[in-house]
């Protein structure tokens, strides 16, 4: 019985926690605005995460460990949903 309630305890936390791309929803990236947290018009290492914290020596391409919107890859394309 305890095995039961614990296999179901699981599947409902996994259901409940899914990622949202699972459920075909897709949230949009954050804008420069609200990634910069302190207002500076820069963006600093403290103020990422993801792929951007993870490339951002590449994407600063002046080296002056920030980046401005201009440094900014593009988005990327959302997928297109069937109607």
């Amino acid at each position: 019985m305890k095995k039961t309630v614990f296999a179901l305890c699981i599947v409902l936390i996994a259901t409940a926690f899914q990622p949202a791309f699972a459920k075909g929803e897709h949230r949009k990236p954050p804008s420069f605005e609200e990634m910069d947290t302190n207002g500076d018009g820069l963006l600093s290492k403290d103020e990422l995460r993801g792929p951007l914290l993870d490339d951002f020596d590449k994407f600063d391409s002046d080296g002056d460990g920030f980046l401005s919107e201009s440094e900014l890859p593009e988005p990327p394309e959302r997928p297109k949903r069937d109607s």
